[in-house]
C-alpha cells in the first residue's frame, strides 16, 4: 500500500491526479486478475488502457456480489489473510477476501479516520462493538488506534452494568459505540444514579447509524446522546464491501473521504453523477485493495456529495448522512420516506425504551407499516401521543403496537443478528406472483 502524506490538504487538481493514477493501476490488475471484471470488460469491450475516467466504467451492483463472490478475487487464495461479510440485513450476507495489504490499508483507512476527531497517541478508548461474527469494523477499529498509538479496551456489546463498571475503573478519554446504544446507556444510567457527564468520556465516535440530518445538524437521536454525554460526538460511515470509512473532522461538516483508497460518487436513479447537495445512490470505487476491489460499486445508501474544500483546510470529498437505504424506501398512501423519518420522529418520546419498525407488503402500490415500540406505559394518552408526533413529524401514521421492551429487544436480535434489526423489511415475502 502507498501513503500518499497530505492528500486531504493537496488541492483538487493534486487529488484527481493521485486518483487517475492509481484508477489505472486498479482497472489493469483487475482486468487480468478477477474473473468477474475481466468477463464485464469483454461484454462492454473496455480496452483497460484506455479508460481516462471512472465516469467510463459501468456499475457493480450488490446482486453482482451476492451472484458472483468469489470471482470477484483479484489474488490466489493462498494469499488471503482474512474474510469478513456483510449483516445480510438487506439479503445474503456477501464474503469478503481480504490479504495482509488489505488488513493494513484497512487499519490506515481507520488511523487517519480517528485523526479526523482529535484521537491521538495515548488515548485510551473503550469499544463498545463486537469484534467478532465476520464483523469487518470491530476490527479495524482496534488495528486503526494500535496503529495510531492510542490504547484499546475491547469490551464488545457487554450489557449496561458491565460497560459502566469498566468504564469507571478503567477511565478512557473515548469510545466506540452505536448510537442507540449510547441511548441504552444513558437510561441505564439514569436507574444507575450515574451522571455520563462525569465518566471523563471526551470523544464518541459512533457508527452504523446518522446522529446528523441533512442540514448536518444533529438529529432526534444525535441530540439524545448528546443531551446525556455531552458535546463529544462524531458521526461515521463504513461499508464492509468497500473496507473503508468516511469521518466527521472537528467542523462537523460532512464525512470525509480518504481520496487515495476510495472514489466516491453520488448518482441519480438513471445512474448520472449528481451536484453537490442533490440527493442520490453513493457509489464507490475501492483503491489499492489486493483481495476483492470493486468498480462503481453501488452502495444503495441515499446520500448527497460536498466539494468545496472544508474549514478544517482538507479538500477531500465529503458526503452528508445516510439519509436511508434505496431499498429501504416506504411509501405510505401516497408519501414516500425512509424509516430514519419516522425514528426521528419517535425516539425523543418520553417513556419511549425502543421500537422496530415492520414494511408489508399493502395494496394499491402502497407499503403497510408496523410500528412496534417497547415501553412500560399502554395508556390512550401515551398512544395518542406517539400517533400526533408521527403525523406532526413524518406526515404518515403507521400501525402501532406497544409491547415490552423485553419483547421489542428479542424482535430486534432475532436470528442473533450482531445488530440491532431496527427495519424489518417482509415486502417482498408478501408480494404475490
Amino acid at each position: 500500500m502507498r501513503v500518499f502524506d497530505s492528500i486531504d490538504f493537496s488541492s483538487p487538481a493534486d487529488i484527481r491526479s493521485v486518483q487517475d493514477k492509481l484508477l489505472a493501476e486498479l482497472i489493469g490488475r483487475v482486468g487480468s486478475t478477477s474473473l468477474y471484471y475481466k468477463d464485464v470488460f469483454r461484454k462492454n469491450n473496455i480496452a483497460t488502457n484506455k479508460i481516462k475516467g471512472v465516469g467510463e466504467l459501468p456499475f457493480t451492483t450488490r446482486e453482482d456480489l451476492q451472484r458472483h463472490n468469489w470471482d470477484f478475487l483479484a489474488t490466489k487464495r493462498i494469499s488471503i489473510r482474512e474474510i469478513v461479510s456483510t449483516t445480510g440485513t438487506t439479503g445474503e450476507p456477501q464474503f469478503i477476501a481480504m490479504t495482509e495489504g488489505d488488513i493494513e490499508r484497512l487499519a490506515y483507512n481507520e488511523q487517519r479516520s480517528f485523526t479526523y476527531t482529535g484521537a491521538k497517541e495515548g488515548d485510551l478508548f473503550h469499544i463498545a462493538v463486537t469484534g467478532d461474527n465476520l464483523f469487518i469494523a470491530g476490527a479495524a477499529y482496534y488495528r486503526g488506534l494500535i496503529r495510531l498509538g492510542a490504547a484499546v479496551a475491547r469490551v464488545g456489546p457487554q450489557n449496561t452494568i458491565r460497560q459502566f463498571d469498566l468504564i469507571e475503573k478503567l477511565r478512557p478519554s473515548a469510545i466506540v459505540a452505536v448510537p442507540s446504544f449510547m441511548l441504552h446507556m444513558a437510561r441505564a444510567a439514569r436507574e444507575l444514579k450515574i451522571n455520563p457527564k462525569e465518566l471523563n468520556i471526551k470523544k464518541a465516535v459512533l457508527i452504523g447509524e446518522s446522529i446528523r440530518d441533512t442540514s448536518l445538524r444533529s438529529n432526534a437521536l444525535g441530540e439524545l446522546v448528546e443531551e446525556a454525554f455531552g458535546d463529544i460526538c462524531y458521526s461515521t460511515y463504513g461499508i464492509t464491501e468497500g473496507q473503508v470509512s468516511f469521518c466527521e473532522c472537528g467542523q462537523k461538516e460532512g464525512l470525509h473521504s480518504h481520496p487515495d483508497l476510495v472514489i466516491a460518487e453520488v448518482v441519480d436513479e438513471a445512474g448520472v453523477p449528481l451536484n453537490d447537495g442533490e440527493t442520490g445512490e453513493l457509489v464507490l470505487t475501492t483503491l489499492q485493495i489486493e483481495g476483492m476491489p470493486l468498480i462503481r460499486y453501488k452502495t444503495g445508501d441515499i446520500t448527497f456529495k460536498i466539494t468545496e474544500g472544508c474549514k478544517c483546510g482538507r479538500n477531500s470529498l465529503r458526503i452528508g448522512p445516510i439519509i436511508g437505504r434505496k431499498k429501504q424506501r416506504l411509501k405510505i398512501k401516497g408519501v414516500t420516506l425512509y424509516p430514519k423519518t419516522i425514528e426521528n420522529a419517535i425516539c425523543k418520546l418520553k417513556d419511549v425504551v425502543n421500537y422496530q419498525i415492520e414494511a408489508v407488503a399493502g395494496e394499491n402500490q402502497s407499503d403497510r407499516v408496523i410500528l412496534r415500540v417497547g415501553s412500560l406505559r399502554t395508556d390512550k394518552a401515551f398512544r395518542d401521543g406517539i400517533i400526533e408526533n408521527l403525523r406532526a413529524k413524518a406526515r404518515v401514521t403507521p400501525e402501532l403496537e406497544i409491547e415490552s421492551p423485553e419483547a421489542i429487544n428479542k424482535r430486534l436480535y432475532d436470528g442473533g443478528a450482531r445488530k440491532a434489526i431496527v427495519f424489518k423489511d417482509v415486502r417482498k415475502a408478501g408480494k404475490k406472483d
